[in-house]
């Protein structure tokens, strides 16, 4: 009878070894993942934040070159009704290509003697400022990037909350060496187990970052 006791014994000793060993390897696998998962959550709020700016100075850069545009067209309607061609050609030249482009369609329209024409050039699809592209794709980019930092940080919570539960598996598996009852300590095991198994199975469907 000794004997079979002494077995049990060994047997649950082995079980609580086996469980604490694989939930401190577990342990450390998952925060080495969230904190794997954290540095890039990091990068990723930094390029959007870059795009940000970028989004941002591009924006003003377009408004800036429309401005400017509108400064030379209203100069270039001036020499026109003033009949000074000099002075007409001079800022006609100085147009950028974006403006050009318009200005020569608008013109095709002779908005001088056809009452439907456009008001003015700024209102074609041929009017373009290259900023103005520019800063949107720079703030898709920003977009993109929050939405990856938010997703890698939640990645690195779900890692974090998974090393809390096996540190509680670890709890379970060591405190079950303290009864002296087979059955308490086998119900303690059976705890931490099912605790271990349910945890275990969460992590392999999580993401892994190599």
């Amino acid at each position: 009878m000794a004997k079979q006791v002494s077995r049990r014994e060994r047997r649950l000793e082995t079980w609580s070894a086996l469980l604490m060993s694989i939930a401190t390897v577990a342990t450390a696998w998952c925060a080495y993942q969230s904190a794997e998962w954290g540095g890039e959550q990091s990068f990723q709020l930094g390029e959007s934040h870059r795009a940000g700016r970028e989004a941002s100075l591009n924006a003003a850069l377009a408004s800036q070159r429309r401005s400017l545009d509108a400064a030379l067209f209203m100069e270039w309607i001036g020499a026109i009704a003033t009949d000074n061609g000099p002075l007409e050609t001079f800022y006609l030249e100085r147009f950028r290509p974006g403006m050009r482009s318009a200005v020569d369609a608008w013109l095709e329209t002779d908005p001088e003697n056809n009452p439907d024409a456009p008001p003015h050039p700024f209102i074609l699809p041929e009017y373009s400022v290259a900023q103005d592209s520019l800063s949107a794709a720079a703030e898709e980019e920003s977009a993109e990037r929050w939405d990856l930092a938010r997703e890698y940080d939640q990645r690195a919570d779900r890692y974090v909350l998974l090393t809390v539960v096996f540190a509680s598996v670890l709890f379970f598996a060591g405190i079950s060496e303290k009864f002296e009852e087979d059955q308490v300590r086998i119900g303690v095991l059976i705890m931490g187990t099912l605790l271990f198994t349910g945890a275990f199975g969460m992590m392999l469907s999580y993401p892994v970052w190599l």
